[in-house]
Protein backbone atom coordinates (compact mmCIF):
# COMPACT_ATOMS: atom_id res chain seq x y z
CA UNK A 1 0.00 0.00 0.00
CA UNK A 2 1.47 3.33 -1.10
CA UNK A 3 -0.12 6.26 0.74
CA UNK A 4 0.17 9.98 1.24
CA UNK A 5 2.46 11.02 4.10
CA UNK A 6 -0.46 12.20 6.23
CA UNK A 7 -1.85 8.64 6.22
CA UNK A 8 -0.13 6.83 9.09
CA UNK A 9 -2.07 3.55 9.09
CA UNK A 10 -4.86 1.71 7.30
CA UNK A 11 -7.31 3.16 9.85
CA UNK A 12 -6.56 6.65 8.50
CA UNK A 13 -7.96 5.55 5.13
CA UNK A 14 -11.50 5.20 6.44
CA UNK A 15 -13.83 7.15 4.14
CA UNK A 16 -10.98 8.27 1.87
CA UNK A 17 -10.25 7.49 -1.79
CA UNK A 18 -8.13 4.37 -2.29
CA UNK A 19 -7.20 2.97 -5.68
CA UNK A 20 -8.00 -0.72 -6.19
CA UNK A 21 -6.46 -0.88 -9.68
CA UNK A 22 -8.65 -1.91 -12.62
CA UNK A 23 -12.06 -3.53 -12.12
CA UNK A 24 -12.05 -7.32 -11.75
CA UNK A 25 -8.24 -7.33 -11.55
CA UNK A 26 -6.37 -9.57 -9.13
CA UNK A 27 -5.37 -6.42 -7.27
CA UNK A 28 -9.00 -5.41 -6.77
CA UNK A 29 -9.88 -8.86 -5.46
CA UNK A 30 -7.03 -8.74 -2.93
CA UNK A 31 -7.90 -5.17 -1.90
CA UNK A 32 -11.48 -6.26 -1.19
CA UNK A 33 -10.27 -9.17 0.95
CA UNK A 34 -7.96 -6.93 2.97
CA UNK A 35 -10.34 -4.05 3.59
CA UNK A 36 -13.25 -6.39 4.35
CA UNK A 37 -11.09 -8.22 6.88
CA UNK A 38 -10.05 -4.92 8.48
CA UNK A 39 -13.66 -3.66 8.37
CA UNK A 40 -12.52 -0.36 6.88
CA UNK A 41 -14.81 1.36 4.38
CA UNK A 42 -13.11 3.47 1.71
CA UNK A 43 -14.06 5.23 -1.51
CA UNK A 44 -12.86 2.91 -4.25
CA UNK A 45 -11.24 4.14 -7.47
CA UNK A 46 -10.11 2.02 -10.42
CA UNK A 47 -7.12 3.58 -12.18
CA UNK A 48 -4.14 1.68 -13.56
CA UNK A 49 -0.89 2.04 -11.61
CA UNK A 50 0.61 4.83 -13.71
CA UNK A 51 -2.48 7.03 -13.49
CA UNK A 52 -2.98 6.22 -9.82
CA UNK A 53 0.56 7.33 -8.98
CA UNK A 54 -0.03 10.70 -10.60
CA UNK A 55 -3.30 11.16 -8.71
CA UNK A 56 -1.60 10.09 -5.48
CA UNK A 57 1.15 12.67 -5.94
CA UNK A 58 -1.45 15.33 -6.69
CA UNK A 59 -3.42 14.46 -3.55
CA UNK A 60 -6.52 13.36 -5.49
CA UNK A 61 -6.46 9.94 -3.81
CA UNK A 62 -5.16 8.99 -0.37
CA UNK A 63 -3.55 5.65 -1.23
CA UNK A 64 -3.18 2.91 -3.83
CA UNK A 65 -2.83 -0.80 -3.39
CA UNK A 66 -0.40 -2.63 -5.67
CA UNK A 67 -0.18 -6.37 -6.24
CA UNK A 68 2.98 -7.08 -8.20
CA UNK A 69 6.34 -8.79 -8.02
CA UNK A 70 8.76 -6.48 -6.25
CA UNK A 71 10.38 -4.30 -7.37
CA UNK A 72 7.47 -2.90 -9.36
CA UNK A 73 8.81 -0.69 -12.15
CA UNK A 74 6.36 2.20 -11.69
CA UNK A 75 6.86 2.34 -7.91
CA UNK A 76 10.65 2.21 -8.26
CA UNK A 77 10.50 5.69 -9.82
CA UNK A 78 8.58 7.23 -6.90
CA UNK A 79 10.57 9.23 -4.31
CA UNK A 80 9.99 10.41 -0.74
CA UNK A 81 9.94 13.94 -2.14
CA UNK A 82 6.62 12.97 -3.73
CA UNK A 83 5.23 12.93 -0.14
CA UNK A 84 4.26 9.28 -0.21
CA UNK A 85 5.33 6.20 1.73
CA UNK A 86 4.52 2.50 2.15
CA UNK A 87 1.98 1.53 4.82
CA UNK A 88 2.84 -1.32 7.16
CA UNK A 89 0.41 -4.23 7.37
CA UNK A 90 1.04 -6.41 10.42
CA UNK A 91 -0.08 -6.85 14.04
CA UNK A 92 2.24 -4.12 15.33
CA UNK A 93 0.86 -1.49 12.95
CA UNK A 94 -2.76 -2.59 13.45
CA UNK A 95 -2.98 -3.82 17.07
CA UNK A 96 -6.75 -3.37 17.29
CA UNK A 97 -7.53 -5.51 14.25
CA UNK A 98 -7.89 -9.25 13.80
CA UNK A 99 -5.61 -10.14 10.91
CA UNK A 100 -6.41 -13.87 10.90
CA UNK A 101 -8.66 -13.46 7.86
CA UNK A 102 -5.81 -11.87 5.92
CA UNK A 103 -3.16 -14.29 7.14
CA UNK A 104 -5.28 -17.26 6.06
CA UNK A 105 -5.03 -16.09 2.44
CA UNK A 106 -1.67 -14.34 2.27
CA UNK A 107 1.92 -14.82 3.41
CA UNK A 108 3.90 -12.40 5.59
CA UNK A 109 6.40 -10.40 3.56
CA UNK A 110 8.42 -7.21 3.72
CA UNK A 111 9.48 -4.39 1.44
CA UNK A 112 13.14 -3.48 1.83
CA UNK A 113 15.54 -0.67 1.00
CA UNK A 114 17.12 -2.88 -1.64
CA UNK A 115 13.78 -3.16 -3.44
CA UNK A 116 12.77 0.50 -3.14
CA UNK A 117 15.79 2.63 -2.13
CA UNK A 118 13.95 5.88 -2.89
CA UNK A 119 11.18 5.17 -0.38
CA UNK A 120 12.66 2.95 2.33
CA UNK A 121 15.65 3.96 4.45
CA UNK A 122 18.70 1.71 4.45
CA UNK A 123 18.55 -0.91 7.16
CA UNK A 124 14.77 -0.69 7.52
CA UNK A 125 11.82 -2.54 6.01
CA UNK A 126 8.04 -2.30 5.80
CA UNK A 127 5.96 -5.38 6.73
CA UNK A 128 3.23 -6.35 4.28
CA UNK A 129 1.65 -9.49 2.80
CA UNK A 130 2.25 -11.46 -0.38
CA UNK A 131 0.51 -14.12 -2.42
CA UNK A 132 1.78 -17.14 -4.33
CA UNK A 133 1.57 -17.78 -8.05
CA UNK A 134 1.00 -21.32 -9.30
CA UNK A 135 1.56 -22.55 -12.87
CA UNK A 136 -1.26 -24.98 -13.65
CA UNK A 137 -2.23 -27.12 -16.62
CA UNK A 138 -5.48 -28.75 -17.68
CA UNK A 139 -5.59 -32.51 -17.05
CA UNK A 140 -5.55 -33.65 -20.67
CA UNK A 141 -5.71 -37.45 -21.21
CA UNK A 142 -2.24 -38.98 -21.06
CA UNK A 143 -0.88 -39.54 -24.55
CA UNK A 144 -3.19 -37.01 -26.19
CA UNK A 145 -1.78 -34.31 -28.49
CA UNK A 146 -2.21 -31.56 -25.91
CA UNK A 147 -0.77 -33.73 -23.13
CA UNK A 148 2.34 -34.38 -25.22
CA UNK A 149 2.71 -30.66 -25.98
CA UNK A 150 2.59 -29.89 -22.27
CA UNK A 151 5.13 -32.64 -21.61
CA UNK A 152 7.47 -31.09 -24.16
CA UNK A 153 6.99 -27.66 -22.54
CA UNK A 154 7.92 -29.11 -19.15
CA UNK A 155 11.15 -30.58 -20.50
CA UNK A 156 12.15 -27.32 -22.16
CA UNK A 157 11.10 -25.00 -19.33
CA UNK A 158 12.40 -27.05 -16.41
CA UNK A 159 15.62 -27.87 -18.24
CA UNK A 160 16.37 -24.18 -18.82
CA UNK A 161 15.09 -22.75 -15.53
CA UNK A 162 18.62 -21.64 -14.57
CA UNK A 163 18.56 -19.21 -17.50
CA UNK A 164 15.80 -17.28 -15.70
CA UNK A 165 18.05 -16.67 -12.69
CA UNK A 166 20.43 -14.21 -14.35
CA UNK A 167 20.40 -10.45 -13.85
CA UNK A 168 18.49 -9.81 -17.07
CA UNK A 169 15.36 -11.38 -15.60
CA UNK A 170 13.04 -10.05 -12.88
CA UNK A 171 14.38 -10.93 -9.39
CA UNK A 172 11.20 -12.89 -8.64
CA UNK A 173 12.38 -15.66 -10.99
CA UNK A 174 15.02 -16.54 -8.40
CA UNK A 175 12.23 -17.47 -5.97
CA UNK A 176 10.76 -20.15 -8.23
CA UNK A 177 10.60 -23.57 -6.58
CA UNK A 178 9.94 -26.33 -9.10
CA UNK A 179 9.55 -29.00 -6.42
CA UNK A 180 7.20 -27.09 -4.06
CA UNK A 181 4.23 -29.11 -2.82
CA UNK A 182 0.81 -27.38 -2.93
CA UNK A 183 -1.88 -29.06 -0.77
CA UNK A 184 -4.85 -30.22 -2.83
CA UNK A 185 -3.01 -30.06 -6.15
CA UNK A 186 -1.62 -32.99 -8.16
CA UNK A 187 1.66 -32.47 -9.97
CA UNK A 188 1.58 -32.95 -13.76
CA UNK A 189 3.13 -36.41 -14.33
CA UNK A 190 5.89 -35.31 -16.77
CA UNK A 191 6.86 -32.61 -14.24
CA UNK A 192 7.01 -35.21 -11.47
CA UNK A 193 9.03 -37.49 -13.75
CA UNK A 194 11.48 -34.69 -14.55
CA UNK A 195 12.02 -33.96 -10.88
CA UNK A 196 12.47 -37.67 -10.12
CA UNK A 197 14.99 -38.00 -12.93
CA UNK A 198 17.07 -35.23 -11.42
CA UNK A 199 16.94 -36.50 -7.85
CA UNK A 200 19.98 -38.71 -8.43
CA UNK A 201 21.95 -35.55 -9.19
CA UNK A 202 20.49 -33.24 -6.57
CA UNK A 203 20.74 -35.93 -3.90
CA UNK A 204 24.51 -35.97 -4.38
CA UNK A 205 24.61 -32.47 -2.90
CA UNK A 206 23.99 -34.10 0.49
CA UNK A 207 26.22 -37.10 -0.22
CA UNK A 208 29.62 -35.61 -0.80
CA UNK A 209 28.66 -33.22 -3.59
CA UNK A 210 28.48 -33.50 -7.38
CA UNK A 211 32.19 -32.83 -7.68
CA UNK A 212 32.74 -36.18 -5.95
CA UNK A 213 30.64 -38.14 -8.43
CA UNK A 214 32.53 -40.46 -10.77
CA UNK A 215 31.93 -40.46 -14.54
CA UNK A 216 30.11 -43.78 -14.16
CA UNK A 217 27.81 -42.25 -11.53
CA UNK A 218 26.98 -39.37 -13.83
CA UNK A 219 26.45 -41.72 -16.77
CA UNK A 220 24.02 -43.79 -14.70
CA UNK A 221 22.16 -40.66 -13.65
CA UNK A 222 21.92 -39.55 -17.26
CA UNK A 223 20.61 -42.94 -18.39
CA UNK A 224 17.88 -42.72 -15.75
CA UNK A 225 17.11 -39.24 -16.96
CA UNK A 226 16.82 -40.50 -20.56
CA UNK A 227 14.52 -43.35 -19.56
CA UNK A 228 12.18 -41.03 -17.67
CA UNK A 229 12.25 -38.40 -20.40
CA UNK A 230 11.39 -40.89 -23.12
CA UNK A 231 8.55 -42.36 -21.08
CA UNK A 232 7.00 -39.05 -20.05
CA UNK A 233 7.30 -37.42 -23.46
CA UNK A 234 6.06 -40.50 -25.35
CA UNK A 235 8.92 -40.25 -27.79
CA UNK A 236 10.11 -43.82 -27.45
CA UNK A 237 13.70 -44.41 -28.56
CA UNK A 238 15.66 -41.20 -28.94
CA UNK A 239 17.90 -40.54 -31.90
CA UNK A 240 21.64 -39.93 -31.36
CA UNK A 241 21.20 -36.20 -32.00
CA UNK A 242 18.35 -36.00 -29.49
CA UNK A 243 20.41 -37.85 -26.87
CA UNK A 244 23.34 -35.52 -27.53
CA UNK A 245 21.13 -32.46 -27.03
CA UNK A 246 19.70 -33.85 -23.80
CA UNK A 247 23.15 -34.81 -22.55
CA UNK A 248 24.30 -31.21 -23.10
CA UNK A 249 21.35 -30.00 -21.01
CA UNK A 250 22.11 -32.60 -18.36
CA UNK A 251 25.78 -31.64 -18.10
CA UNK A 252 24.83 -27.94 -18.01
CA UNK A 253 22.71 -28.72 -14.99
CA UNK A 254 25.54 -30.69 -13.37
CA UNK A 255 28.00 -27.82 -13.92
CA UNK A 256 25.56 -25.33 -12.41
CA UNK A 257 25.40 -27.46 -9.27
CA UNK A 258 29.22 -27.57 -9.08
CA UNK A 259 29.35 -23.79 -9.26
CA UNK A 260 26.70 -23.56 -6.57
CA UNK A 261 28.75 -25.81 -4.27
CA UNK A 262 31.97 -23.86 -4.82
CA UNK A 263 30.31 -20.59 -3.77
CA UNK A 264 28.85 -21.96 -0.54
Amino acid sequence: MLARDEIKSYDDLRGKKVNFNLKASQTEVSAEVIFDALKIDVQRTNYDNDEAIQKLKAGEIAAMIVLSGAPQAALAKVKKEDQVHFLALDHDSLPNHDLSGINSYYLPAELTHELYPNLIAEGTSVPTVANRALLVAYAWPEGSVRYNKLAKFVQEFFGKIDQFHNGARHPKWREINLSAEIPGWTRFKPAADWLAAHQSVTASRTQGGISDQTPSDLKLAFERFIETYAASSRQGTLSPSEREKLFAQFMSYVESQKIGQSTR
